[in-house]
């Protein structure tokens, strides 16, 4: 029996409700690659935009990342922005300190140009939950993520990973991972459909590369609510473009 879910409303996008969501990664190295893709993810027309601040050479830089901000959110529009700065653990590139990571991400929670953040909840060198925890203080939704760029886990590790997530608190529960063979992406959307079941979050799922393209489009199947598609530079492996995204998952509504 599924349980009753929760969504997360985000200006006029609700996720955890209806068709899955479409998100555009901004991953500009500099200001004006930054506005530029923001110009081709507003054009897009994404449900949300993903600004992975680990591209961005300035990234602890404050007042250049208030200014940044500021125009990012004028070019959106009322597209809801998601923080994310990916770590090298998981699959960002640059590597950041514990102390850092808290500080920028607490920033960012605080700005009103914000509407959710991303947290890795699993990364061993800070604390996931407690960080969860002062986000929402903060008054942000919180996605708690996993990323394993190397392999997919076993069923059972899988389920621990949710577990993890869950535990933390965090609003949206994200996994990705990289498969080696057809049946790891077919374990992984086995895993998504029966957290999505059982987990009151909404559950977002991939697994990257070519191999794992179809975990991006089947979400109205097996519960993943938010895919992420290209309007410029990709920021993993195997993302779609936004325009063929909404085409199939339009075709694939159940």
């Amino acid at each position: 029996m599924q349980v009753k879910k929760q969504t997360v409303k985000l200006n006029k996008t609700v996720v955890g409700a209806g068709r899955p969501k479409i998100c555009v990664p901004i991953t500009g190295k500099t200001r004006e690659q930054i506005l530029d893709q923001a110009g081709a993810a507003a054009a897009a027309k994404p449900d949300l935009a993903e600004w992975r601040v680990d591209f961005w050479e300035e990234a602890e830089n404050r007042e250049a990342a208030r200014k940044v901000l500021g125009s990012l959110a004028e070019i959106l529009a009322d597209i809801p922005i998601l923080f994310t700065f990916r770590s090298g653990d998981e699959g960002g590139s640059r590597g950041i300190s514990p102390e850092e990571y808290l500080k920028l991400n607490l920033w960012a929670a605080c700005r009103p140009e914000i509407s959710l953040v991303d947290v890795e909840i699993m990364n061993s060198r800070w604390a996931g939950p407690e960080i969860v925890r002062q986000i929402h203080r903060a008054g942000k939704p919180v996605i708690g993520s996993r990323h394993y760029f190397e392999r997919t886990p076993d069923r059972k590790e899988l389920k621990n990973v949710f577990g993890a997530l869950a535990d933390s608190g965090a609003d949206i529960l994200k996994l990705a991972v990289m498969p080696k063979a057809p049946e790891d992406v077919l374990r992984l959307m086995d895993a998504t459909l029966e957290e999505h079941m059982k987990r009151p979050q909404p559950v977002v799922t991939m697994a990257m590369g070519k191999l794992g393209a179809v975990s991006r489009i089947s979400g109205g199947l097996t519960g993943s609510a938010v895919t992420f598609g290209t309007a410029a530079e990709a920021s993993a492996p195997g993302q779609l473009p936004a325009a063929e995204l909404r085409q199939m998952l339009e075709r694939l509504e159940v």
